[in-house]
């Protein structure tokens, strides 16, 4: 069975200062990603109507719009040293990523970038990869706003350490195997990462509420946490030794949030994040979930989401 292709979803009438660095941050990893898995790329640009330059509708002007950028994603496609399938489509942008996705031979993963936008007084990342990563049947790189101004040349890299970002639940498993596949097929070493700081706020939040009522010691419970998630850490890291992948585990205990721990130590020399994503509720499902938005808008480097649920 010939491998996957990676898909690459570029805005490519983005010409702007922003829009051109971040298709060089995208093309730069799934062109060294392709290399790697041995695989080809398709890139696919998508006409939204939407975003038509002209008022009314003229078919002669209508199909010089829509030649131009058959002939830039062509273009585009040759000039790559991967051998890349230039597909063109029409509609709505995350609905036709995601349609590619339900295909038999669905590509293995997809690779595009974001920039953070401001709305009802907080930021969150772009509709387009907000809708993507809460459906998707694959695990979708997201380069975000601070990774692609430190895009670094991905294929120069000497060493590839990739960074898992574990709740130690069973919701991270589905991004625990993901990592496990890459490393073992790209090379590369893997640090698991654990966080306590919400576990202990949720832990002393509660503590508050009962102080008084029931007889505890704090200390005590806190001391469960460290030592539980410790032996799940070296039993989750003594599985991927086991399948030749070299492995280390890290656990931060400190009261800091789970998202800020992430992509801090995501600045320490990695090349990918990895991480899942699950909706808990009806808000948090709408931008699943404050960890992952927060890690890929902050992160230096590429975040990989894989859905809890897939």
């Amino acid at each position: 069975m010939p491998p996957r292709s990676i898909l690459v979803a570029d805005d490519i009438e983005n010409q702007t200062d922003a829009g051109k660095r971040r298709s060089l941050a995208i093309w730069s990893v799934a062109t060294f990603l392709a290399r790697r898995l041995n695989t080809t790329i398709d890139l696919l640009y998508v006409e939204d109507i939407k975003a038509y330059p002209y008022r009314g509708f003229d078919p002669a002007r209508f199909q010089g719009w829509h030649s131009r950028h058959e002939i830039k994603i062509k273009e585009l496609a040759r000039r790559n040293s991967i051998s890349v399938r230039a597909v063109l489509k029409g509609g709505s942008v995350p609905d036709e990523i995601l349609k590619t996705l339900r295909v038999k031979t669905a590509p293995e993963l997809i690779v595009m970038g974001t920039q953070g936008r401001k709305g009802l007084n907080r930021v969150f990342i772009g509709s387009v990869a907000e809708e993507v990563v809460r459906h998707s049947r694959r695990p979708v790189i997201v380069i975000g706003p601070v990774a692609q101004k430190k895009s670094q040349d991905t294929g120069a890299l000497k060493k590839l350490d990739i960074l898992v970002a574990t709740d130690l639940s069973k919701n991270s498993r589905p991004a625990e195997r993901y990592a496990l596949s890459l490393a073992r097929r790209i090379g590369a070493r893997v640090v698991l990462f654990h966080c306590l700081g919400d576990s202990y706020r949720i832990i002393i939040h509660e503590s508050s509420m009962v102080s008084g009522w029931v007889p505890f010691n704090l200390e005590d419970i806190l001391e469960d946490i460290r030592n539980n998630a410790e032996r799940s850490m070296k039993q989750k890291t003594d599985f991927f030794r086991r399948h030749d992948v070299p492995c280390e585990y890290k656990i931060e205990d400190t009261p800091i949030t789970s998202s800020c721990a992430v992509y801090q130590e995501g600045d320490k020399g990695y090349s990918f994040i990895v991480m899942g994503t699950h909706g808990r509720n009806v808000l948090l499902e709408a931008y699943f979930g404050s960890t992952a938005r927060e890690t890929i808008l902050n992160a230096s480097i590429p975040v990989i989401i894989v859905h809890s649920g897939k």
